[in-house]
């Protein structure tokens, strides 16, 4: 489905590496189940750069998952597209890049947001990864005997946006989880480029189950899915699949709304693919 043409723009290089000391959001603890869980988040600088930020986790509570979004500016939708969905191995936070895909030539200021959901340390709590062959698209991380409570997965030498990630998705038994990297239409990446799939596993936590639900794109080639846990339970964790984008769909938004309830969203890359294609949202939820 193709969208309104927009300006070729010179490119701006640079990576912002950090976030600005600039709260997304306040650590308010949850009204619902699991007791201790916060959603806490982090503001990017708003330039036209690369950028990768960290929501840190408050002391004595560790990562279940987290999310990230493009922020403040629509003008990027299409343009910019989610690299890196990382829950940190010690616990401490969860990380985001976001980057300009391919060689598109976009100068206006964006910012991210990067969100991290913590709490006190379930039973059995880990961060456990897998990274794939170079050039594989699919890896799949396995929680074993526990259970997937929080996704994510990260683009390795991806050279600058030509590869970007596709999915992060908790099985549906969520026992394990599998990370896509597609190629950016058009775009020639480095022959070493790799995926990395994580997932935050725990021993068997109280109502755990995944929610999901899916959406087509609307007249501009952007589409969005929003949901809620069932009442009395909370988010551990998200996660999102664009379904036939094949490197012409860019996912820009994972967004942990409140306690309970998250949006995902995505954009067609420079008119979008010639075949059909949906966004998947997941959620996990625990009480």
């Amino acid at each position: 489905m193709s969208r309104p043409a927009r300006p070729v723009l010179a490119v701006l290089g640079g990576f912002v590496a950090a976030a600005v000391a600039v709260a997304w959001a306040p650590a308010v603890p949850a009204v619902a189940d699991p007791p201790g869980l916060v959603n806490v988040g982090v503001n990017s600088a708003r330039n036209s750069s690369d950028k990768a930020v960290t929501a840190s986790c408050p002391a004595g509570k560790v990562v279940t998952g987290g999310g990230g979004y493009l922020a403040v500016s629509q003008s990027a939708w299409g343009h910019v597209g989610i690299e890196r969905l990382e829950p940190l191995a010690g616990g401490t936070g969860f990380g985001v890049t976001m980057r300009e895909a391919g060689d598109d030539d976009f100068l206006d200021d964006w910012a991210v947001t990067g969100q991290a959901i913590c709490a006190p340390a379930p039973a059995g709590w880990q961060v456990v990864s897998a990274t794939g062959p170079a050039q594989t698209q699919y890896v799949t991380v396995s929680c074993g005997t526990k259970r997937v409570i929080g996704a994510g997965g990260r683009i390795n030498s991806g050279g600058a946006g030509a590869v970007l990630l596709d999915q992060a998705v908790p099985s549906a038994d969520l026992r394990s989880v599998t990370a896509r990297g597609v190629v950016v239409a058009g775009a020639n990446p480095p022959p070493a480029w790799s995926v990395t799939a994580y997932a935050v596993c725990a021993t068997n936590p109280a109502g755990l189950e995944r929610i999901s639900g899916s959406a087509g794109p609307d007249a501009l080639g952007h589409a969005s899915f929003s949901q809620s846990c069932p009442a009395g339970k909370a988010l551990y964790g998200v996660g999102a699949d664009i379904n036939a984008g094949n490197g012409w769909v860019l996912l820009s938004g994972l967004n942990v709304i409140d306690e309970d309830s998250t949006s995902t969203w995505a954009d067609e890359y420079q008119g979008g693919p010639p075949n059909a294609w949906s966004l998947t949202g997941y959620g996990i939820c625990g009480s």
